[in-house]
């Protein structure tokens, strides 16, 4: 009777739900806790004071907030809950709920599940209903099925004004089947997805609301000989109907569309399209080299994928290098992107893009590293000549290099670190009808000092930034030191920080202004389950450029945390 009553409180949580999700080992729920609840609740004063004419919050502000997580056999159910002077809020995490329950080789799934078992047939979409997964030896087999997407009404609304985009729901189906090892393996994925025509009542034209039909077929390797060569591949096919009261074409199609014409009926908007991606190389402990192609065409679609780019070719080259004991790795990638790839646009736009980077660990308490990256956007010419359009021609290149030192010292009372930073990037506009406005040259150097004093428990902070920004013939400099001190008390059940920070701004070399941030805070535990904290804030701003106004805003925080 009682073995009874548990499984209907489980099934009860499982179907009452309608985004959470787990999975759990079955064969582990008979030690499994049959009921706990833990969690924790805040409690916020908050204080505000500026001289701002529009400030951004209220004088006074308080709220409740709670995280309480119960747990029935190993399922966790998460709520939260916030109150306040200006708002109601409660979640649940009934609104999304899915379990996945497996047992050695065989898994279920029910409920909201998002499954990814390739890069264009089934991609990480959520599907609301039922699932299988079998991988007994080295053989594996996949099942899904149930709702892609909730249907959307259409409303009405006097003030013309869109609130939301009406949509089709949309049901759709998976299946995997594949055969191999971790290392070496083949699959093929079918996706069949359709829209409810009858799902919507009637929406105005502009909407261009249409209901839909995919099929997509995935073909998948992964191979690896001697254990250092290396081969990937997906190859995919997707039949899109735009609209599936068209009428039926009497065209034979291709060869895919005769195979699964009982899945997918070719209406005179249904198109074909194909989508490639492979990568191989050789991988070793000291050197590796991997090429990479991709190539989809631009009226790819899958209704198992949320998004990712159509109308594409690539091809990136990335070796890299370990040397002295793999203390110094060299690594890099050389790459070209390229679009229009039916020659069907006015122009056809080409990136490239050189990467190099470097990563230097001579010592345990010394380590460097640097990059260098330049990314180029050019067009040229498609239908239309590019010696046409010279004036609005897009020809850039973007520049970034950056290097990165940090030194760490310990001792038996001291911890030292100190870290130095430094970046720059540029933007060349080649063409010069649009170069005063886009060029641009950012320069940042940072550079922060830790010490730790591990007998009394205290830290202390130094840091200074700069950076230099210039556009055209405008150029703008912010710089100045920032510092913190923090300590521990009775055996670290309080702790007290103070932040202090100080900015000069110039522009064109005169004096623009000064920002001062000064903080102060205090934590308190006294017991495992409390926490008390005091924060005060207060900001300086004192700006002389045009178009600024000087302000000061503070902030004092009153926090209270139960745990349980």
């Amino acid at each position: 009777m009682i073995r009874k009553s548990r499984f209907k409180l489980i099934l009860l949580i499982i179907f009452a739900a309608s985004s959470y999700a787990f999975a759990q080992d079955i064969s582990t729920i008979s030690g499994q806790d049959p009921f706990r609840i833990n969690g924790s609740v805040t409690v916020k004063l908050q204080a505000y004071n500026t001289d701002r004419e529009n400030p951004s919050r209220s004088p006074f502000m308080w709220y409740l907030q709670g995280n309480p997580v119960i747990t029935v056999y190993g399922i966790v159910l998460p709520f939260s809950f916030r109150l306040s002077e200006q708002q109601r809020d409660f979640r649940q995490p009934f609104n999304q709920f899915g379990v996945s329950p497996y047992y050695k080789w065989a898994k279920l799934h029910l409920g909201y599940r998002s499954h990814t078992w390739s890069t264009y047939a089934l991609a990480g979409h959520s599907i609301t209903g039922a699932g299988l997964e079998l991988t007994p030896g080295k053989f594996q087999f996949g099942f899904a099925t149930g709702r892609l997407l909730k249907p959307v009404k259409y409303l009405d609304n006097p003030e013309n004004i869109k609130l939301q985009s009406p949509a089709y729901r949309r049901t759709g189906t998976a299946l995997r089947l594949g055969y191999g090892s971790e290392t070496n393996n083949f699959s093929i994925v079918i996706l069949k997805a359709k829209d409810d025509s009858t799902s919507l009542g009637s929406v105005p034209a502009e909407y261009q609301i249409t209901p839909d039909e995919n099929l997509v077929v995935s073909f998948l390797t992964k191979q690896t000989i001697a254990r250092k060569f290396l081969f990937e591949a997906e190859v995919a096919q997707s039949l899109y109907t735009k609209d599936i009261r068209t009428a039926i074409s009497d065209s034979t199609g291709g060869l895919m569309s005769k195979i699964f014409s009982p899945l997918i009926p070719d209406h005179e908007s249904t198109t074909s399209s194909n989508a490639l991606r492979a990568s191989a190389g050789y991988q070793s402990d000291q050197f590796t080299l991997m090429i990479r192609y991709q190539r989809v065409e631009p009226d790819f679609r899958s209704m198992g994928a949320y998004y990712f780019a159509t109308d594409l070719s690539n091809i990136t080259i990335e070796p890299s290098l370990k040397l002295m004991q793999k203390k110094l790795t060299l690594a890099g990638s050389v790459g070209t992107q390229v679009d229009n790839l039916k020659n069907d646009k006015s122009l056809r736009t080409r990136r490239t893009i050189t990467s190099a980077r470097v990563n230097f660990v001579p010592l345990p308490q010394y380590s460097l590293s640097a990059f260098y990256s330049n990314y180029g956007l050019a067009q040229e010419s498609g239908l239309l000549s590019i010696d046409t359009l010279r004036q609005s021609e897009v020809a850039q290149a973007t520049s970034q290099a950056g290097v990165t030192q940090s030194l760490n010292l310990t001792g038996e009372k001291l911890g030292h670190n100190l870290m130095v930073n430094f970046n720059y990037q540029k933007l060349n506009d080649r063409n010069e009808n649009t170069s005063q406005y886009s060029e641009f040259s950012t320069t940042i150097l940072s550079a922060n000092y830790f010490i730790t004093y591990i007998p009394f428990s205290i830290n202390g902070s130094a840091a200074f930034l700069y950076t230099h920004f210039a556009q055209d013939t405008v150029v703008t400099v912010a710089y100045g030191p920032s510092a913190g001190l923090g300590k521990s008390f009775l055996k670290n059940k309080m702790n007290a920080s103070l932040y202090v920070s100080f900015m000069k701004n110039t522009v064109q070399g005169e004096d623009s202004g000064t920002t001062g941030i000064y903080s102060f805070q205090l934590g308190y535990k006294p017991f495992k389950s409390h926490r008390f904290a005091l924060k005060y804030n207060y900001n300086n701003s004192n700006r002389q450029a045009a178009g600024y106004n000087s302000y000061y805003e503070s902030r004092l925080d009153f926090d209270y945390t139960y745990t349980f």
